[in-house]
C-alpha cells in the first residue's frame, strides 16, 4: 500500500511538474511563430475538448467505487463484469461525444471571432476532437481498472510520454514553421500509438480481462448523477474561453490561456497530490464517522492551506512573469493588472469545496450535488455574457468568481449538517482563515512594487515568498485546527 502510494505520488508529481514545465514554453513558440490570434484559436479548442474529455470522470469515479471490492477479493468474474458495463457506458458516451465533435466543428467557424479561415478553423477542431473520440472508447476503461487496481503510475508514466514526444513533436514543427494543422494531427498519431500500449500491456499483465461490451450499467452506482455534475463542470470550466473567444477576439482568447496557463497548471500539480492520498477519506468514512470527521477537516485544511500558499505567491509574482514571458510580443496587450486576483480566487473557491465535495459522493448526495452543479454553470454562462460587454475579459472572471460559492455553500451544508451532524464553526473557522490571509496579502502588495527583470530574479523572489508565506498559512491553519499535524502524521506519514 505504502510503495503504491509513493510511486502514484511521485511520478504523478514529477510528471506533472515536468509537463508544466514544457506547456509554458509551448505557447511562448507558438505565439512567436503563429502569433497570437492562431494561438487563441487553439487554445480555445483545446480547452473544449479537455474539459469535454471531463465527462470520463463521472463514468471512470461510479466505476472504481464498483471496483474495489472485487479487486480486494481477486474476484476475476466481477471485475470483468464491471469493466465490461464500464466499457458498454464509455461506447454509449462516444457516440454522443462524437456528435458533440461534430456540432462543435460546424459551430465554431462562425461562432468564433478570429481572422483565421474557417475551413483551418474546421480541420483544427475535426482533429482535436477525433483525439478524444479514440480515448473514450478504447483508452478510459483501462486507465480506470489501473486507477482502481493502485497501478495508477502505469497512466502517469505514459501520460507523461505522450505530452513529452508532443510537446516535442510541436516544438520541432513550429520551430519549422510547418502548417499548425500538421502540428494537430501529430497529437492524433500519439493517441492511437497510446491505444496500442495499453492492449499490449493487458495481453500481458492482465490476461484474464476481456474487454467486450454489455448494457448492465446498474452496478455502476449514481453513474447518472456523475455523468450530469461532469456535463456541468465541463460547461462551468470551459465558459470563459468560449464566451471570450465568441464576443471579443481570439487575440483576448489568447491573454487568458496565459494567465489560465500558470493556474490550472499549478491547481493540477496540487491535484496530482491530492488524488494519491484521496481514498484515505473514502476508507476513513467507512470505519467511523467520528474518525472521518477529524480527517476531513484536516484535509480541508490542508488543500486549502497548499492552494492559499500557491494563489498567494501567484497573486504577487503573476504580473512580473508575465512581462517577462510576453517580452517582445507586440499584437496585443498581455497586462491586466485586475486578473491575477481573480484568477486566484477561482481557485481558492474552487478547492474550497474538495473534501467536503468528495462527501457528498461517499454519502449518497451524489444526485442532489449534480442539480447544484447544473444551476452553477447556467449562472456562470449568464453572467458571463452580460459582464463581458461592460468589462471585457475582466468581466468573464467576475462571472466566474460570483457563481463559485454557490456549490461552497452546498457542500458545506451537505457535510456539516447532513452527514457530519455538526454546526459550520469548523468549516467556517478553516475557510475564513485561509481567505483573510489571501486578502492580508492583497492589501501588502499594494504597498510593495516588485521590479523584476530577469529569470534568476523571478525564481529569487518566489522562493523567499512561498517559505515566508508558507509558514504564515502552516501556522494559521494549525492554530485553527489543532488535529491537523496528529491527522497528516496518522494517515499520510504513517501509510
Amino acid at each position: 500500500m505504502k510503495k503504491k502510494m509513493m510511486v502514484n505520488i511521485l511520478t504523478g508529481f514529477l510528471g506533472q511538474l515536468l509537463v508544466i514545465i514544457l506547456g509554458i514554453i509551448i505557447p511562448k513558440i507558438m505565439i512567436g511563430t503563429y502569433g497570437s490570434d492562431l494561438n487563441g484559436l487553439v487554445s480555445t479548442v483545446a480547452q473544449i475538448y479537455t474539459y469535454l474529455s471531463l465527462l470520463e470522470a463521472g463514468i471512470g469515479q461510479a466505476t472504481r467505487n464498483a471496483l474495489y471490492k472485487p479487486i480486494a477479493e481477486h474476484n476475476e468474474e466481477k471485475i470483468n463484469f464491471i469493466l465490461q458495463s464500464a466499457k458498454g457506458y464509455f461506447k454509449k458516451i462516444t457516440f454522443y461525444y462524437a456528435i458533440g465533435v461534430i456540432g462543435i466543428s460546424v459551430i465554431a467557424p462562425l461562432a468564433i471571432k478570429t481572422n483565421v479561415d474557417r475551413l483551418t478553423v474546421f480541420l483544427i477542431v475535426i482533429i482535436e476532437g477525433l483525439s478524444g473520440v479514440i480515448s473514450f472508447y478504447y483508452i478510459e476503461t483501462p486507465v480506470t481498472m489501473l486507477n482502481a487496481d493502485g497501478k495508477g503510475y502505469v497512466n502517469n508514466v505514459l501520460n507523461l510520454s505522450n505530452k513529452v514526444l508532443a510537446y516535442a513533436i510541436k516544438i520541432i514543427l513550429a520551430f519549422g514553421g510547418i502548417n499548425i494543422l500538421f502540428v494537430e494531427f501529430s497529437y492524433f498519431i500519439i493517441n492511437i500509438l497510446k491505444v496500442l500500449f495499453y492492449k499490449l500491456y493487458f495481453k500481458k499483465k492482465y490476461p484474464w480481462i476481456v474487454l467486450k461490451t454489455n448494457n448492465s450499467y446498474g452496478i455502476l452506482r449514481d453513474r447518472n448523477a456523475y455523468v450530469l455534475t461532469e456535463i456541468a463542470w465541463t460547461i462551468f470550466s470551459s465558459t470563459d474561453m468560449i464566451v471570450i473567444s465568441t464576443f471579443l477576439s481570439t487575440k483576448l482568447a489568447s491573454v487568458y490561456s496565459i494567465y489560465n496557463m500558470i493556474f490550472s497548471n499549478l491547481s493540477i500539480l496540487l491535484n496530482a497530490v491530492a488524488n494519491s492520498i484521496s481514498y484515505i477519506l473514502g476508507q476513513s468514512f467507512h470505519k467511523s464517522i467520528k474518525e472521518y470527521e477529524k480527517v476531513h477537516d484536516a484535509f480541508t485544511a490542508l488543500y486549502l492551506g497548499s492552494i492559499t500558499i500557491i494563489m498567494s505567491v501567484c497573486y504577487i509574482l503573476t504580473i512580473p512573469f508575465i512581462e517577462l514571458y510576453t517580452k517582445g510580443i507586440s499584437d496585443v496587450n498581455y497586462i491586466y493588472n485586475e486578473l491575477p486576483v481573480m484568477f486566484c480566487l477561482v481557485q481558492l473557491l474552487s478547492w474550497s469545496r474538495n473534501v467536503s465535495g468528495n462527501l457528498t459522493g461517499i454519502a449518497g448526495y451524489a444526485k442532489p450535488t449534480s442539480y447544484i452543479s447544473i444551476i452553477e454553470a447556467i449562472l456562470n454562462i449568464i453572467l458571463s455574457i452580460i459582464l463581458i460587454g461592460k468589462m471585457g475579459i475582466v468581466g468573464v472572471l467576475l462571472a466566474t468568481v460570483i457563481a463559485l460559492p454557490l456549490k461552497v455553500i452546498w457542500c458545506i451544508y451537505i457535510s456539516d449538517k447532513k452527514v457530519l451532524k455538526r454546526s459550520y464553526k469548523k468549516s467556517i473557522m478553516i475557510l475564513g482563515s485561509n481567505y483573510l490571509f489571501f486578502a492580508f496579502v492583497i492589501w501588502c502588495k499594494h504597498y510593495v512594487n516588485f521590479k523584476i527583470s530577469s529569470l534568476c530574479e523571478f525564481l529569487i523572489y518566489g522562493t523567499g515568498l512561498t517559505f515566508i508565506i508558507g509558514v504564515g498559512v502552516i501556522l494559521i491553519n494549525i492554530i485553527v485546527n489543532r488535529e491537523l499535524i496528529m491527522v497528516v502524521k496518522k494517515y499520510i506519514f504513517k501509510r
